[in-house]
């Protein structure tokens, strides 16, 4: 029998086995950055979405969703000073910096890519400084580069309403939460990698309209909600604690408090 803190493993959140979960929202958002970049009008492109919903995946899985059809850059945090972005993408395309001061090496880097197809992925781009959106808006203007720049939702406004992104062509898609069902399909697809199918079953039947209402469609606040749900049964059974080791809507609540999903 595969021990519980084994399972509990199949949901933590940089685990190796959670293949990418192409849920409907992401096959819609595919679906919509498709069209705009098979347009070729290079244009900046906004991903936005509550923290959780999988916006960092998106991006990280990119080259997978769209089957490598796109030549991509990509940068977890935005960088904090022009200089050091502009001489990356200079560095990345396998040429020497010829220049130091910033007018120079934006003219560089555009007569590099200007006539490539280039996407720059950014994550994180809630933290983009005052500098950085301005160089990022001269880059867009170019048509050297698409931009796609992952934030969160609640911090989007500021960005969005900065004249340097206003003023000028730009989409913004939102990636939403996980419908119950799609919680019923993950939840089956993890545990049938163990051979817990029945444990699946009987959460499906017994526990997750309780589960989808304190995670509220949130895939990270999922992931962590059955990874703290599954410690607590290893420990049940390690340490005879027989009131516990079963599933129950008592240890459900437990693991999301565990998880800092919802407050003791």
């Amino acid at each position: 029998m595969i021990p519980y803190n084994v399972v509990a493993k199949l949901f933590e959140e940089q685990a190796k086995d959670i293949e990418f979960y192409q849920n409907s929202e992401v096959l819609s958002i595919k679906t919509s950055l498709e069209e705009l970049l098979d347009n070729n009008r290079k244009q900046l492109v906004f991903l936005v979405g509550e923290p959780g919903v999988g916006k960092s995946a998106f991006l990280n899985n990119f080259d997978t969703l769209f089957e490598c059809k796109y030549d991509i850059i990509k940068f977890d945090m935005p960088f904090f000073e022009p200089v050091d972005f502009i001489k990356t993408l200079i560095l990345k395309s396998d040429q020497e910096v010829k220049e130091f001061h910033l007018e120079g090496l934006i003219q560089q880097v555009i007569e590099i890519y200007k006539d490539a197809h280039y996407i720059v992925l950014m994550d994180e781009a809630q933290l983009l400084s005052n500098q950085m959106i301005e160089v990022i808006r001269i880059l867009a203007d170019s048509k050297a580069f698409w931009f796609v720049l992952a934030m969160h939702k609640h911090e989007s406004k500021k960005i969005l309403q900065a004249p340097q992104f206003a003023t000028r062509p730009h989409k913004v898609l939102e990636l939403g939460v996980l419908q119950k069902h799609e919680y019923e399909s993950f939840i089956y697809t993890q545990l049938t990698k163990v051979e817990k199918q029945y444990l699946a079953q009987e959460i499906s039947k017994k526990y997750l309209k309780n589960i989808y209402k304190l995670t509220k469609g949130n895939f990270r606040n999922l992931k962590k909600l059955f990874f703290h749900l599954f410690l607590l049964l290893h420990f049940a059974h390690e340490h005879k604690k027989v009131k516990y080791q079963k599933l129950s809507d008592c240890l459900i609540l437990m693991a999301a408090i565990d998880g800092g999903i919802i407050d003791a």
